[in-house]
Protein backbone atom coordinates (compact mmCIF):
# COMPACT_ATOMS: atom_id res chain seq x y z
CA UNK A 1 0.00 0.00 0.00
CA UNK A 2 1.09 3.19 -0.97
CA UNK A 3 2.22 5.59 1.91
CA UNK A 4 0.12 8.99 1.90
CA UNK A 5 3.18 11.44 1.82
CA UNK A 6 2.69 14.05 5.16
CA UNK A 7 3.01 17.24 3.46
CA UNK A 8 -0.14 16.19 1.50
CA UNK A 9 -1.80 15.27 4.67
CA UNK A 10 -1.37 18.59 6.32
CA UNK A 11 -2.80 20.22 2.67
CA UNK A 12 -5.87 18.54 2.83
CA UNK A 13 -6.73 19.27 6.48
CA UNK A 14 -6.02 22.95 5.90
CA UNK A 15 -7.50 22.94 2.84
CA UNK A 16 -10.45 21.31 4.27
CA UNK A 17 -13.38 24.15 5.34
CA UNK A 18 -12.20 26.04 2.21
CA UNK A 19 -14.17 23.02 -0.23
CA UNK A 20 -16.48 23.40 2.29
CA UNK A 21 -16.89 27.25 2.49
CA UNK A 22 -18.09 29.70 -0.03
CA UNK A 23 -15.84 32.23 2.33
CA UNK A 24 -13.45 34.18 0.72
CA UNK A 25 -10.39 33.34 0.91
CA UNK A 26 -9.05 36.85 2.76
CA UNK A 27 -11.68 35.58 5.60
CA UNK A 28 -8.88 32.79 7.28
CA UNK A 29 -6.86 35.53 8.34
CA UNK A 30 -5.81 35.21 11.90
CA UNK A 31 -8.05 36.23 14.74
CA UNK A 32 -5.71 38.87 15.39
CA UNK A 33 -6.01 40.85 12.45
CA UNK A 34 -10.16 40.17 11.86
CA UNK A 35 -11.57 40.52 15.28
CA UNK A 36 -13.21 43.97 15.85
CA UNK A 37 -12.69 45.82 19.15
CA UNK A 38 -14.95 44.59 22.15
CA UNK A 39 -18.22 47.22 22.25
CA UNK A 40 -17.71 49.73 24.53
CA UNK A 41 -18.82 49.91 28.37
CA UNK A 42 -22.44 50.95 28.69
CA UNK A 43 -22.52 54.21 30.12
CA UNK A 44 -23.92 54.55 33.84
CA UNK A 45 -26.71 55.94 34.48
CA UNK A 46 -26.39 59.69 36.34
CA UNK A 47 -26.17 59.58 39.73
CA UNK A 48 -29.62 61.69 41.48
CA UNK A 49 -28.60 65.17 42.54
CA UNK A 50 -28.60 65.18 46.55
CA UNK A 51 -30.47 68.48 47.80
CA UNK A 52 -28.03 70.33 50.57
CA UNK A 53 -31.97 70.76 52.20
CA UNK A 54 -34.06 67.79 51.79
CA UNK A 55 -37.14 67.50 50.17
CA UNK A 56 -39.68 69.03 52.78
CA UNK A 57 -37.60 71.50 54.78
CA UNK A 58 -36.70 74.67 54.65
CA UNK A 59 -33.51 76.36 55.52
CA UNK A 60 -34.46 76.51 59.41
CA UNK A 61 -36.07 73.76 61.07
CA UNK A 62 -37.63 74.08 64.09
CA UNK A 63 -36.19 71.59 66.76
CA UNK A 64 -37.65 70.79 70.49
CA UNK A 65 -36.58 68.89 73.18
CA UNK A 66 -39.37 67.20 75.40
CA UNK A 67 -40.39 64.50 78.20
CA UNK A 68 -42.19 61.91 75.92
CA UNK A 69 -41.57 62.03 72.39
CA UNK A 70 -44.55 59.43 71.35
CA UNK A 71 -47.55 61.91 73.82
CA UNK A 72 -46.31 65.20 72.30
CA UNK A 73 -46.31 63.51 68.54
CA UNK A 74 -50.07 62.68 69.58
CA UNK A 75 -50.74 65.89 71.31
CA UNK A 76 -49.75 68.11 68.22
CA UNK A 77 -51.25 66.02 65.54
CA UNK A 78 -54.81 65.60 67.78
CA UNK A 79 -54.47 69.30 68.63
CA UNK A 80 -52.50 71.19 65.79
CA UNK A 81 -53.02 69.48 62.60
CA UNK A 82 -49.67 67.68 62.66
CA UNK A 83 -49.00 64.68 60.69
CA UNK A 84 -46.40 62.51 61.56
CA UNK A 85 -43.59 62.01 58.98
CA UNK A 86 -41.38 59.68 60.96
CA UNK A 87 -39.82 58.45 64.27
CA UNK A 88 -36.94 56.86 65.49
CA UNK A 89 -37.16 54.37 68.06
CA UNK A 90 -34.75 53.94 71.45
CA UNK A 91 -34.49 51.19 73.98
CA UNK A 92 -38.15 49.76 75.01
CA UNK A 93 -39.48 50.86 71.43
CA UNK A 94 -40.38 54.09 73.05
CA UNK A 95 -39.39 57.26 70.33
CA UNK A 96 -36.13 59.08 70.40
CA UNK A 97 -36.71 61.03 67.79
CA UNK A 98 -39.76 62.20 65.76
CA UNK A 99 -40.81 64.91 63.02
CA UNK A 100 -44.02 66.00 62.02
CA UNK A 101 -45.41 68.62 59.68
CA UNK A 102 -47.58 71.50 60.74
CA UNK A 103 -48.94 72.81 57.58
CA UNK A 104 -45.75 73.11 55.63
CA UNK A 105 -43.18 73.31 58.17
CA UNK A 106 -41.42 70.20 59.70
CA UNK A 107 -40.72 70.30 63.34
CA UNK A 108 -38.19 68.00 64.71
CA UNK A 109 -38.98 66.39 68.42
CA UNK A 110 -36.03 64.85 70.60
CA UNK A 111 -36.80 62.76 74.05
CA UNK A 112 -35.26 64.70 76.91
CA UNK A 113 -31.35 63.26 77.44
CA UNK A 114 -28.02 64.41 78.74
CA UNK A 115 -27.37 68.23 78.01
CA UNK A 116 -30.89 68.44 75.71
CA UNK A 117 -33.34 69.56 78.65
CA UNK A 118 -36.77 70.05 77.80
CA UNK A 119 -38.65 73.43 79.14
CA UNK A 120 -40.51 71.19 82.10
CA UNK A 121 -36.73 70.65 83.74
CA UNK A 122 -35.73 73.92 83.12
CA UNK A 123 -38.47 75.73 84.11
CA UNK A 124 -39.67 77.37 80.61
CA UNK A 125 -38.59 78.87 77.31
CA UNK A 126 -37.21 80.77 75.64
CA UNK A 127 -38.25 80.16 72.47
CA UNK A 128 -41.65 80.15 71.58
CA UNK A 129 -42.74 78.68 67.92
CA UNK A 130 -45.14 81.04 66.07
CA UNK A 131 -47.85 79.10 64.10
CA UNK A 132 -50.32 81.04 61.52
CA UNK A 133 -53.72 79.36 62.05
CA UNK A 134 -56.62 79.82 59.82
CA UNK A 135 -58.82 81.17 63.06
CA UNK A 136 -56.88 81.05 66.07
CA UNK A 137 -59.50 81.22 68.50
CA UNK A 138 -60.34 77.81 67.68
CA UNK A 139 -56.97 76.93 67.74
CA UNK A 140 -56.69 78.30 71.07
CA UNK A 141 -59.69 76.51 72.22
CA UNK A 142 -58.54 73.06 70.98
CA UNK A 143 -55.50 73.42 72.51
CA UNK A 144 -56.90 74.17 75.68
CA UNK A 145 -59.59 71.99 75.91
CA UNK A 146 -56.70 69.55 75.51
CA UNK A 147 -54.59 70.88 78.84
CA UNK A 148 -52.73 73.41 77.18
CA UNK A 149 -52.41 76.50 79.21
CA UNK A 150 -53.55 80.22 77.96
CA UNK A 151 -50.75 82.56 78.75
CA UNK A 152 -52.23 85.60 76.38
CA UNK A 153 -55.89 85.56 74.98
CA UNK A 154 -56.39 86.12 71.41
CA UNK A 155 -56.75 89.87 70.76
CA UNK A 156 -56.17 92.44 67.98
CA UNK A 157 -52.17 93.14 67.30
CA UNK A 158 -51.25 96.53 65.97
CA UNK A 159 -49.32 94.73 63.17
CA UNK A 160 -52.09 93.29 61.60
CA UNK A 161 -52.55 89.74 63.23
CA UNK A 162 -54.77 88.48 65.85
CA UNK A 163 -52.51 86.92 68.41
CA UNK A 164 -52.43 84.47 71.51
CA UNK A 165 -50.35 82.26 72.98
CA UNK A 166 -50.67 78.47 75.20
CA UNK A 167 -47.91 76.79 76.88
CA UNK A 168 -48.26 73.19 75.54
CA UNK A 169 -48.26 70.05 78.26
CA UNK A 170 -44.65 69.72 77.52
CA UNK A 171 -43.82 73.25 78.61
CA UNK A 172 -43.46 74.96 75.05
CA UNK A 173 -44.68 78.09 74.06
CA UNK A 174 -46.80 78.24 70.78
CA UNK A 175 -48.13 81.88 69.44
CA UNK A 176 -50.82 81.30 67.52
CA UNK A 177 -51.98 84.03 65.34
CA UNK A 178 -54.31 84.25 62.11
CA UNK A 179 -53.12 87.40 59.53
CA UNK A 180 -56.52 89.64 59.49
CA UNK A 181 -55.04 93.02 57.69
CA UNK A 182 -52.57 93.75 55.46
CA UNK A 183 -50.78 97.10 56.07
CA UNK A 184 -48.49 99.71 54.31
CA UNK A 185 -44.93 99.95 56.01
CA UNK A 186 -45.67 103.39 56.75
CA UNK A 187 -49.51 102.40 58.68
CA UNK A 188 -47.42 99.52 60.25
CA UNK A 189 -44.97 102.88 61.81
CA UNK A 190 -48.07 104.74 62.61
CA UNK A 191 -49.81 101.90 64.33
CA UNK A 192 -47.03 100.97 67.02
CA UNK A 193 -46.24 104.94 67.70
CA UNK A 194 -49.83 105.21 68.70
CA UNK A 195 -49.53 101.89 70.35
CA UNK A 196 -46.77 102.57 72.57
CA UNK A 197 -47.83 106.53 73.04
CA UNK A 198 -48.61 106.83 76.97
CA UNK A 199 -52.38 107.88 77.36
CA UNK A 200 -53.31 109.51 80.57
CA UNK A 201 -57.18 108.08 80.57
CA UNK A 202 -57.92 104.38 80.82
CA UNK A 203 -59.62 103.27 77.69
CA UNK A 204 -63.19 101.98 78.37
CA UNK A 205 -63.71 98.35 78.48
CA UNK A 206 -64.38 96.89 75.39
CA UNK A 207 -63.48 99.93 73.23
CA UNK A 208 -61.23 99.85 70.40
CA UNK A 209 -57.36 100.40 70.57
CA UNK A 210 -56.42 104.13 69.52
CA UNK A 211 -54.44 102.53 66.50
CA UNK A 212 -57.53 101.24 64.94
CA UNK A 213 -58.28 104.46 63.43
CA UNK A 214 -55.56 103.44 61.11
CA UNK A 215 -57.15 100.94 58.76
CA UNK A 216 -55.12 98.04 57.01
CA UNK A 217 -56.72 96.23 54.36
CA UNK A 218 -58.89 92.90 54.62
CA UNK A 219 -55.94 90.19 54.31
CA UNK A 220 -55.89 88.30 51.04
CA UNK A 221 -54.05 85.47 52.93
CA UNK A 222 -54.23 84.24 56.75
CA UNK A 223 -50.50 83.60 56.26
CA UNK A 224 -48.44 86.35 55.66
CA UNK A 225 -46.17 86.84 52.91
CA UNK A 226 -42.85 85.34 53.17
CA UNK A 227 -43.47 83.28 56.28
CA UNK A 228 -44.01 79.11 56.73
CA UNK A 229 -46.60 77.76 59.04
CA UNK A 230 -44.32 77.75 61.93
CA UNK A 231 -42.27 79.95 62.60
CA UNK A 232 -38.57 79.85 65.21
CA UNK A 233 -38.90 83.09 68.04
CA UNK A 234 -36.66 83.59 70.83
CA UNK A 235 -35.09 85.86 73.43
CA UNK A 236 -31.53 86.51 73.27
CA UNK A 237 -28.99 88.33 76.11
CA UNK A 238 -28.31 90.82 72.82
CA UNK A 239 -30.32 90.98 70.00
CA UNK A 240 -28.55 93.18 68.23
CA UNK A 241 -24.69 91.18 68.49
CA UNK A 242 -26.85 87.84 67.75
CA UNK A 243 -27.92 89.58 64.39
CA UNK A 244 -24.69 90.68 63.04
CA UNK A 245 -23.60 86.77 63.77
CA UNK A 246 -26.32 85.35 61.99
CA UNK A 247 -25.52 87.84 59.18
CA UNK A 248 -22.07 86.96 59.37
CA UNK A 249 -22.27 82.64 60.00
CA UNK A 250 -25.62 82.57 57.97
CA UNK A 251 -26.04 84.77 55.72
CA UNK A 252 -28.89 86.38 57.65
CA UNK A 253 -30.34 89.33 56.25
CA UNK A 254 -32.22 92.11 58.60
CA UNK A 255 -36.33 91.94 57.36
CA UNK A 256 -37.44 94.05 60.18
CA UNK A 257 -36.35 95.87 63.23
CA UNK A 258 -38.95 97.50 66.28
CA UNK A 259 -37.27 99.19 69.43
CA UNK A 260 -38.06 99.89 73.12
CA UNK A 261 -38.82 102.88 74.30
CA UNK A 262 -34.99 103.70 74.88
CA UNK A 263 -34.17 103.47 71.33
CA UNK A 264 -31.08 100.58 71.87
CA UNK A 265 -32.77 97.40 72.52
CA UNK A 266 -34.39 95.59 70.70
CA UNK A 267 -38.48 95.17 71.30
CA UNK A 268 -38.81 92.74 68.15
CA UNK A 269 -37.13 91.70 64.90
CA UNK A 270 -36.97 89.52 61.96
CA UNK A 271 -34.07 87.86 59.78
CA UNK A 272 -34.24 85.95 57.29
CA UNK A 273 -32.17 82.62 56.33
CA UNK A 274 -32.47 81.13 52.66
CA UNK A 275 -36.24 80.89 52.79
CA UNK A 276 -36.82 81.27 56.33
CA UNK A 277 -37.94 84.31 58.92
CA UNK A 278 -36.44 84.43 62.66
CA UNK A 279 -37.96 86.20 65.05
CA UNK A 280 -36.02 87.66 67.97
CA UNK A 281 -35.66 90.22 70.60
CA UNK A 282 -33.81 91.21 73.59
CA UNK A 283 -34.20 90.35 77.34
CA UNK A 284 -35.90 92.83 78.79
CA UNK A 285 -35.09 92.65 83.04
CA UNK A 286 -38.66 93.85 83.88
CA UNK A 287 -40.02 90.96 82.38
CA UNK A 288 -39.28 86.98 82.57
CA UNK A 289 -36.68 86.29 79.93
CA UNK A 290 -38.95 83.71 78.67
CA UNK A 291 -41.13 85.92 77.15
CA UNK A 292 -41.86 86.17 74.05
CA UNK A 293 -40.74 89.62 71.67
CA UNK A 294 -44.69 89.72 70.90
CA UNK A 295 -46.11 88.95 74.29
CA UNK A 296 -43.18 91.75 75.65
CA UNK A 297 -44.59 93.94 73.09
CA UNK A 298 -48.11 93.57 74.28
CA UNK A 299 -47.34 94.29 77.95
CA UNK A 300 -45.01 97.25 77.28
CA UNK A 301 -48.21 98.64 75.35
CA UNK A 302 -49.98 97.95 78.48
CA UNK A 303 -47.77 99.57 81.05
CA UNK A 304 -47.74 102.37 78.83
CA UNK A 305 -51.46 103.13 78.93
Amino acid sequence: MTKTHPSFLFVALTLLPLACSNTAKTDTATPESTASAPPAPAPEPPKPEVKPIPEGFFAVTPQIVVKGVDEAVDFYTKNLGATKVMTIPGEGGKSIHAEVKIGDSIVMIDEESGDMKSPLTLGGSPAPLVIYSPDVDATITALTAAGAKVTMPAEDQFWGDRWGEVTDPFGHRWEIATHVEDLTPEQLAERAKIAFTPTKKKPKKGAAPAWKKIAGTPAADKLPKDYHTVTPSFAVADANAAIEFYKNAFGATEKSRMLAQDGKKIMHAEIVIGDSVIMLSDGFPRWAASRSPTTRARRCRSTTT
